[in-house]
């Protein structure tokens, strides 16, 4: 059940047009995607189900109206995952926010949580979205990619980046690397793997990994670098920052 009205509460007890709640299922309604800036499923199918509550002329109390009884979908078997029920109490709050900060994996906090609560309904789907929450908050009024830029400036990583040659301020590469990385580099600087991942992130741009070997066989990151594209002229910048 979901409470989908508004109401106006008169505090002189006189009943108004708006005074009145509507009750209908939390998988009414359709989906906007324009609201959000990422791409996932949704539990909405349209369900009719609705209930109109005014209260009564002789302000005796409430009269109740079954505007649609039925519900268009199944009942779930339990109430277990259910947006209503799984919600993160104040201590589970501080205690994701403390885990995260120390890079714990979800599904380990959510065992951790369940640890000291077995009766917890939690599941890594919320603590993935308090994680994500928690991002935003971070981030404040700076866009994803000036808040990398801090994060990177912070850390000391040293980094690069180019701009388009359109004359613009948009940016076409950027290239980073952890100061440790790069004394490892100059004492093996013999054997270097690179591998180029793509549409495996939000802004579906190849990511390039260099990493390097040890003389004990130890592999390292050496690098990264976000490029436009995979075509020469990008790879030839990256290389290049790479032997800077």
């Amino acid at each position: 059940m979901a409470y989908l009205g508004d109401t106006s509460q008169m505090l002189n007890g006189i009943r108004g047009r708006n005074d009145k709640l509507i009750l209908g299922c939390d998988k009414g309604g359709k989906y906007d995607s324009s609201e959000s800036s990422t791409t996932s499923a949704s539990k909405k199918c349209n369900c009719p189900f609705k209930i109109r509550a005014a209260p009564s002329t002789d302000g005796s109390g409430w009269k109740v109206q079954v505007i649609h009884g039925v519900h268009n979908h199944g009942l779930p078997d339990q109430y277990h995952g259910h947006p209503r029920k799984a919600r993160l109490t104040a201590d589970e709050n501080k205690r994701v926010q403390d885990l995260t900060k120390r890079k714990v994996a979800p599904r380990h906090i959510v065992l951790d949580l369940k640890d000291q609560n077995p009766e917890s309904v939690v599941d890594a789907t919320l603590v993935y979205r308090k994680r994500h929450m928690m991002q935003i908050q971070e981030r404040g009024s700076r866009t994803e990619l000036q808040h990398l830029l801090q994060l990177l400036d912070d850390a000391k990583y040293v980094s690069w980046n180019r701009r388009k040659d359109d004359g613009s301020d948009v940016l076409s590469d950027i290239f980073w690397a952890h100061p440790d990385s790069i004394k490892l580099l100059n004492l093996f600087p013999i054997v270097l793997v690179m591998d180029c991942t793509y549409k495996t992130n939000k802004y579906r741009q190849p990511l390039l990994e260099i990493a390097g070997i040890t003389s004990t066989n130890m592999t390292f990151a050496v690098g990264f670098a976000y490029m436009e594209s995979e075509k020469t002229d990008n790879y030839h910048w990256a290389l290049g920052k790479l032997k800077q």
